[in-house]
């Protein structure tokens, strides 16, 4: 490709909205174009790059004996009925009618669409268990697309599904994906660590996530400073330190006037915010519900829908505050005529709590007597310095893009739709599956996000657009332009793909793009080498470069790309 014909450009300044330096390095090399707010154009630079991310993922899971399929963008409603899902996903998911007025979605995922396939082709238990998998677009309406590609409203993603008999065949078929993305992240450069995170709208009780941990990143990850134990926030964990369990005296009322913050508290009674309960009245579906924390602990939204098995849980209005006797500012769970849910974190002692009683707050507030305490869970967010539940480690909080995620739903799917198969023992039973998805597009883009110096990206040699970038020194110098003309035709037969810049540019103009658009090894076919019957190969990533001769560059060239293509197959 020569890059006086190439469609696209680079830019010397990133657009003033870039947020990340990813995003900035993006726009800059020429990999994408906004066309709108989350809506991205591939330009040709990063279509090539997309394919490559692509056609790893797509060996590593032929490796694995999942099959390649294809299924339709635009999803007919009644599957999504038959879940439930057409109700639950309807904030985030983009609709439309056709002329008869039949629904359908722009797909967001396609667990419904799958399972159907699976029902109508799968017959028997001998069909099993059985892994497929497509590229296709989704279509997500995020309230505020961010970054790029990180976040946007729509993408390509590699979603992979498996039909198993039983659970232990889903333990297998899960294992086996983990294994794939693994080897998948790997190959494309990323440092991916698998976490354990929240099925969310995906359903089952078993999920991982895969995280690249970087400052850029917005989900929140808990990493133990000494284990492997990573998880999301919404699924993380810690070990309770030994809880207390001390009598105090009678609750009494200590006037409060206007103080209605855990820190006014602190300020107000001079003490540390653990020493007061935080009390949340909450709407969850058509409930109201309490939930108590300690004053330093904040609730996990995930976790708490989880417990409550909705979709979304908002404030409750002041309505709701007068039905269940409590008073906005100063409320408490002493006296609540609602369910309370307590916090695993609240210790058995005394406590400072709202009195449900205009500036006013109870002192000795002892859970268990003077509330109840049963109904116990862990819904609150852990924190850096946290106990490690796995091997008493300190645990720390990290930043981390989501590239991949995998999912055991079980029958989640298949019993809501009625897909089943005949058993062995001659009974219809369901499908136990599960699900495995890779964000194409946010792929790309964490890479740049990890690979990149203050003069532009540095791609992995396994998902370079190019792999080797030919600067000729001037264009206008006759040599120059045969001798680059002939090494290019030359390289290009042997099999190497190369981008060679034959513009009439300066030198500082063409090595400053070759270095923002990151390409591993650059050959400058210049006067100056000609004087030495050399051109001069440069890595990307090194401060070097060496002078090779003209009569051996090809073929020194083209070695240095098999090798470095074995090296990233591996």
């Amino acid at each position: 490709m020569r890059m006086s014909k190439m469609f696209g450009r680079t830019l010397r300044d990133a657009p003033a909205d870039a947020q990340t330096p990813g995003h900035q390095l993006m726009l800059r090399a020429g990999i994408a174009r906004p066309l709108a707010a989350g809506l991205y154009t591939w330009l040709p630079l990063g279509f090539r790059v997309q394919k490559k991310v692509e056609q790893i993922i797509r060996e590593e899971q032929d490796r694995i004996g999942a099959q390649e399929m294809e299924m339709p963008v635009l999803t007919p409603a009644e599957f999504w009925k038959e879940t439930g899902r057409w109700d639950a996903l309807e904030p985030i998911t983009f609709r439309t009618k056709d002329h008869n007025g039949r629904e359908y979605m722009v797909s967001y995922t396609h667990e419904e669409l799958i399972t159907h396939h699976g029902r109508e082709e799968i017959l028997s238990y001998r069909q099993l268990p059985v892994m497929v998998y497509h590229f296709q677009s989704k279509g997500r309406d995020e309230a505020r697309p961010r970054a790029g590609l990180l976040r946007v409203r729509e993408f390509v993603m590699k979603d992979a599904y498996s039909f198993d008999i039983d659970e232990a065949g889903l333990t297998t078929s899960y294992a086996a994906q983990h294994g794939a993305y693994v080897r998948t992240f790997q190959r494309m450069g990323l440092d991916a660590v698998s976490v354990e995170s929240d099925t969310g709208a995906m359903g089952g009780d078993l999920a991982h996530e895969f995280q690249v941990l970087t400052d850029v990143g917005e989900d929140t990850i808990a990493v133990c400073e000494t284990c492997d134990y990573k998880a999301n926030m919404e699924k993380a964990r810690r070990t309770m330190p030994a809880a207390a369990h001390a009598d105090a005296p009678a609750a009494t009322e200590i006037a409060t006037p206007g103080v209605t913050s855990i820190e006014a508290l602190e300020t107000f009674l001079t003490k540390p915010a653990s020493a007061f309960l935080k009390t949340l009245l909450l709407r969850a579906g058509g409930d109201v519900v309490a939930v108590v924390l300690p004053g330093d602990r904040a609730v996990n939204d995930a976790k708490l829908r989880k417990l409550l098995d909705v979709s979304q849980i908002v404030f409750a209005g002041d309505a709701d505050f007068g039905r269940v006797g409590g008073v906005a500012g100063f409320i408490g769970p002493v006296g609540l005529k609602v369910r309370v849910i307590v916090d695993t974190s609240v210790e058995r002692r005394g406590y400072v709590a709202g009195a449900n009683k205009k500036d006013t707050h109870l002192e000795n507030v002892l859970p268990g007597r003077d509330f109840p305490d049963t109904e116990r869970a862990d819904v609150h967010d852990v924190r850096t310095g946290d106990v490690c539940p796995i091997d008493g480690g300190t645990l720390a909080l990290k930043r981390g893009v989501e590239v991949g995620n995998i999912f055991a739903f079980s029958t989640y799917y298949s019993e809501k739709m009625g897909a089943t198969f005949l058993a062995e023992d001659g009974t219809r039973k369901p499908f136990v599956g599960g699900s495995y998805g890779i964000g194409v597009g946010r792929a790309v883009q964490t890479i740049i996000e990890t690979s990149h110096d203050e003069k532009g990206i540095i791609w992995p040699f396994s998902v370079a657009p190019y792999e080797v970038h030919v600067v000729g020194l001037p264009m206008n110098d006759e040599t120059v332009r045969s001798t680059a003309d002939a090494l290019v035709a030359t390289l290009e037969d042997k099999g190497v793909e190369v981008l060679f810049d034959d513009r009439d540019e300066s030198a500082g103009v063409k090595f400053a793009d070759a270095d923002l658009i990151g390409i591993p090894y650059r050959v400058t076919v210049s006067r100056r080498s000609l004087k030495e019957k050399s051109v001069e190969l440069k890595g990307r990533a090194s401060s070097e470069a060496e002078l090779v001769p003209l009569d051996l560059a090809a073929d020194r060239i083209h070695d240095i790309v098999r090798r470095a293509r074995e090296a990233a197959a591996r």
